[in-house]
């Protein structure tokens, strides 16, 4: 007897566990077998990624799931302002859950790989509770597909921009390399830079010219030194008891008693007769001057072409006793 009491417990006990996990199931899977439900119908542009029994949300609490999927739906049977809704989805929702005639519907997904489910937000509750079997228009979240899309159109334009970065640093990488190639323009520039810096360290070495003309220019400009003296002697030539100062005061003191004396019209015209009788005698020189050189031009020409009338008599005739002679025979003849 006890043995038979044991399994009945033991039978009872496990149609109580099995019954209980078929209700919980019932419970989870469908949930208006135990609470009232209403349904919904949700118009999408297609049904891809929604199935019977995807869960149906209310701003992020689960409230019912799908239960019946038509596409494609008729054009007749479509919304207004949805020509591209093909697709119908059913769903049963808790009635206690406040479905408001205007929100939002959207098919999304709050993990990378989760499920889709479809959500109700942003509820109006002036707009009242929607009433059974009223017709929603919903819309797809951005997914990974839109996302990759908007991605790309966006890096796009960067990776062009990189691939003519790259070719512009490849073209300055390769005049770099021609650059700083042995013979290039900046090895020879280098060079010169390297005499350049040579040059400049003999110019200014202890032995060089910049050198010794700081030293030239130091010795000068030194205190004692040629400029100094110079300087000294300068303001000795011009100082008060200078001798210009002296040959000033002197001119100043001359020319104040020729104008307290009145001795300058005097002057000026003593000069203006000295200067007249001037060019009366370079005048006069200059009649003598041309008779000198006239007799020293006849003198030349007799030694060279008659030479021998130093010694013999004159027998030139000479152009004045030529036109003398004229004269004599008209005196004659009159």
């Amino acid at each position: 007897m006890n043995i038979v009491r044991k399994e009945i417990r033991t039978g009872a006990l496990v149609v109580f566990a099995l019954a209980s996990i078929v209700g919980i199931l019932i419970y989870l899977g469908a949930p208006g077998v135990f609470a009232p439900q209403q349904s919904f119908g949700i118009f999408f542009d297609n049904a891809a990624g929604i199935d019977l029994g995807t869960p149906v949300m209310l701003a992020g609490r689960k409230v019912g799931q799908v239960t019946a999927i038509k596409s494609p739906v008729p054009k007749a049977g479509r919304p207004k302002g949805m020509p591209e809704a093909e697709a119908l989805i059913e769903v049963k929702i808790d009635k206690k859950a406040e479905i408001y005639n205007v929100c939002k519907v959207q098919l999304a997904s709050y993990s990378f790989l989760g499920n889709p489910v479809i959500d109700f937000t942003d509820g109006d509750e002036t707009s009242g509770r929607a009433e059974e079997w009223t017709y929603f228009e919903g819309q797809r979240a951005g997914g990974l597909a839109d996302a990759t899309g908007q991605i790309v159109a966006k890096i796009d334009p960067a990776i062009t921009q990189l691939i003519s970065a790259l070719k512009s640093l490849e073209s300055t990488a390769n005049n770099v390399t021609i650059m700083t190639n042995e013979g290039g323009d900046l090895s020879q520039a280098l060079t010169e830079i390297r005499q350049i810096a040579a040059n400049l360290k003999t110019m200014t070495g202890e032995e060089g010219v910049m050198h010794k003309t700081l030293a030239n220019v130091e010795a000068l400009t030194r205190k004692d030194g040629t400029i100094d003296q110079a300087v000294i002697k300068f303001q000795a030539l011009i100082g008060p008891e200078s001798d210009m100062a002296k040959a000033l005061a002197d001119i100043h003191r001359i020319t104040d008693q020729v104008s307290k004396n009145n001795d300058v019209p005097a002057t000026l015209k003593n000069f203006r007769e000295a200067s007249l009788n001037l060019n009366s005698a370079i005048a006069q020189l200059k009649k003598q001057f041309t008779a000198v050189g006239g007799n020293l031009e006849q003198a030349s020409e007799t030694v060279k072409k008659q030479p021998w009338r130093l010694i013999w008599p004159s027998t030139k005739k000479y152009p004045e006793e030529k036109v003398r002679k004229p004269e004599a025979k008209k005196k004659t003849r009159r």
